[in-house]
C-alpha cells in the first residue's frame, strides 16, 4: 500500500534545519568548543493518524524533488518492516524502537499512523539527513534528541542541536552533556564567503572511528580549536578570518596525519579553504575577494558545480 499525503489540516508537522560546522570538526566530540550553523535548506516530518487499526506504520520519504526514495511498511508492535529487509528499513526500524523505548507510549495502539518526510536538500549533501529525521522524530514523541541521537546514530549532538534552532550555536559537549549557545553571527565579510560541494558524500561513522584511533591525548588541540572558534566569533575582517580558518586547518591536519584541502584539491587557489565536518568530502568553505564568476568558473574546471553563496546557503537571521 502506497500512502501520501495531501495538505489537509489533520497532520501534524515538525521541521529540522540543515546544518554546516565551521570550525571544531573531530574535536567536538571531546569538549572542543564549535561554531555551527543551520542552513536554508531541512527536512520536515507530518503525521498522519489514519481511521484503520491494524497496528501498522506506513513511512513515505521523498527527496528534494518530491519523488518517493523510501516507501515502507512498519508493524507498530515491534516495528518490523514488513515490505523491505533493506538497510534503510533495518535503520528506521532501529529508531522507531529506540523511540519506543524512550517513551513507552509511543505508537503503542492499534491505531495505524501514516509518515511522510521530505528533504529540501540531496540526500548525498550531507548537510544533515539522519540528524533533521532525528530532531523531527524526538519532536514528534516528545522526548530529547539527544538521548535519541545517542541511542540510535551517535555523534556530538551539534547537528541535532542545529536542527533545532535558527541562528547560528555555539556547541560544546561538558562533562558528556550537550550545551547549546544560540548566537547573533554574521561575519561582516560573509559576501566574500562561498560553499561548494566536493562530490563525495562522507561517512560521520568512519570519520570518527578513524579520529577516535589516530590520537589518544586531545586536550591541546582541544584547548586550541575552541580558543579560535572564540577568536572567529571576535574577528571582522576577511584577513583575520582566513588567518584563523588557516590555523584550525593546520591543527586538524597535524593532529590527525590528514592532507589539508588547501595543499590537495585547491593548491592552485587565490583565498583559503577549509573542510568542514568530515575531511575528504561534503562541503568546502571558500573566502573569495575576486570576481564571483572566476570562482565559479575556476571551480566547473575541477568539476564542482554545486556552488552557494553565504546568502544563498545558511539560513537568514531574525534579529
Amino acid at each position: 500500500m502506497k500512502v501520501r499525503l495531501s495538505s489537509q489540516s489533520d497532520t501534524n508537522s515538525y521541521y529540522g534545519h540543515g546544518k554546516l560546522l565551521i570550525t571544531g570538526e573531530y574535536f567536538v566530540l571531546d569538549g572542543a568548543e564549535a561554531l555551527a550553523v543551520p542552513t536554508r535548506f531541512g527536512q520536515s516530518l507530518r503525521v498522519k493518524e489514519l481511521h484503520s487499526t491494524e497496528s501498522l506504520l506506513y513511512w513515505v520519504a521523498l527527496n528534494n524533488q518530491g519523488k518517493v526514495w523510501l516507501n515502507l511498511v512498519f508493524d507498530t508492535v515491534n516495528f518490523k518492516c514488513l515490505n523491505s529487509t533493506g538497510e534503510e528499513a533495518l535503520r528506521l526500524g532501529g529508531i522507531l524502537a529506540t523511540v519506543r523505548a524512550l517513551s513507552p507510549g509511543f505508537l503503542n495502539s492499534t491505531r495505524d499512523f501514516a509518515i511522510e518526510t521530505r528533504l529540501e536538500f540531496p540526500n548525498q549533501w550531507g548537510l544533515g539527513t539522519s540528524s533533521t529525521l532525528i530532531h523531527c522524530m524526538a519532536s514528534w514523541a516528545g522526548i530529547d534528541g539527544y538521548e535519541l541521537l545517542k541511542s540510535t546514530i551517535g555523534g556530538s549532538g551539534y547537528d541535532v542541536a542545529c536542527a533545532a534552532h535558527d541562528q547560528p550555536i555555539l556547541y560544546t559537549l561538558h562533562n558528556g552533556k550537550p550545551e547549546t549557545l544560540p548566537l547573533n553571527w554574521c561575519p561582516s565579510f560573509s559576501h566574500n564567503i562561498y560553499f561548494a560541494y566536493l562530490g563525495k558524500k562522507q561517512l560521520s561513522s568512519e570519520a570518527i572511528k578513524y579520529y577516535r584511533e589516530k590520537l589518544n591525548d586531545k586536550t591541546h588541540a582541544v584547548n586550541e580549536l575552541s580558543y579560535i572558534t572564540q577568536s572567529v566569533l571576535k574577528c571582522n575582517t576577511l584577513p583575520g578570518f582566513e588567518q584563523l580558518i588557516s590555523a584550525h586547518e593546520n591543527i586538524i591536519a597535524s593532529h590527525l596525519k590528514l592532507l589539508k584541502i588547501q595543499d590537495t584539491v585547491f593548491a592552485d587557489y587565490w583565498g583559503v579553504a577549509k573542510s568542514l565536518g568530515a575531511w575528504g568530502g561534503d562541503f568546502v568553505m571558500l573566502t573569495n575577494t575576486d570576481d564571483k564568476d572566476k570562482l565559479h568558473q575556476y571551480l566547473a574546471e575541477k568539476q564542482i558545480d554545486t556552488v552557494f553563496s553565504w546568502e544563498e546557503l545558511i539560513l537568514p537571521q531574525s534579529i
